[in-house]
């Protein structure tokens, strides 16, 4: 058995999957937030409100796209 094997075995037991879950969904909604507000402050002063909406859209997008790549493979 392979160390790589071992580490993720001990991870599952110390962590339930839910838990995982959820942490996981906690930390990629603060990531879009952070991103979008990172974003939305790099526009200037008369930026459309479509342009204000697309930067957050757009880290809320490549999350969505991480969690079905990971979906797919689980």
């Amino acid at each position: 058995m392979s160390n790589h094997s071992t580490s993720k075995i001990t991870i599952n037991r110390l962590l339930p999957q839910e838990l995982t879950l959820i942490l996981g969904a906690a930390l990629a909604v603060f990531a879009v937030v952070v991103a979008g507000a990172l974003i939305s402050a790099a526009l200037p002063d008369g930026a459309s409100i479509w342009l204000f909406a697309s930067s957050y859209l757009a880290p809320a997008s490549v999350a969505f796209a991480v969690y079905w790549w990971i979906a797919q493979r689980v």
